[in-house]
């Protein structure tokens, strides 16, 4: 099987489980996020917390509300810890590292203070989980 394959196959198993239409660049978008798993192996843990495919897929569900944006982050996690091709030590510590870490916050973000009820909720929800994952200058 090649990379190319096995991404497709990765992305169409995850978008199903998440129950989210796929598209092409969302697509797009695993596909770099399952080359970024694949090159950073070895501990260069901002370059994956800072990708875009969570957010976009967060983003792309048509279900709003907090417990679907955890139901989709909580498929997320699990999911990545088997992503990319790799198999090594390394690769499989820095999965379950990175899958943890996105864990950890969202688990910090039962605390915020967003109505849920407000119309633009999911947005603030996944721009707060987005800054809680931003480790550049240490914030």
């Amino acid at each position: 099987m090649t990379k190319d394959t096995l991404a497709h196959d990765q992305f169409n198993s995850l978008i199903s489980r998440m129950e989210i239409a796929p598209t092409k660049r969302l697509e797009r978008s695993y596909k770099s996020l399952f080359k970024a798993i694949d090159k950073y192996s070895h501990g260069d843990m901002e370059k994956l917390l800072s990708h875009r495919f969570l957010f976009e897929v967060l983003g792309a569900s048509p279900k709003k509300r907090e417990r679907d944006l955890r139901r989709i982050t909580s498929h997320f996690c699990d999911f990545v810890k088997s992503a990319g091709s790799s198999n090594t030590m390394a690769h499989r510590l820095t999965v379950m590292r990175y899958a943890q870490l996105v864990e950890e916050c969202v688990q910090g973000l039962q605390d915020l203070e967003i109505d849920k009820k407000d119309i633009e909720f999911h947005t603030k929800w996944i721009g707060e989980l987005r800054e809680r994952l931003d480790t550049r200058d240490n914030k």
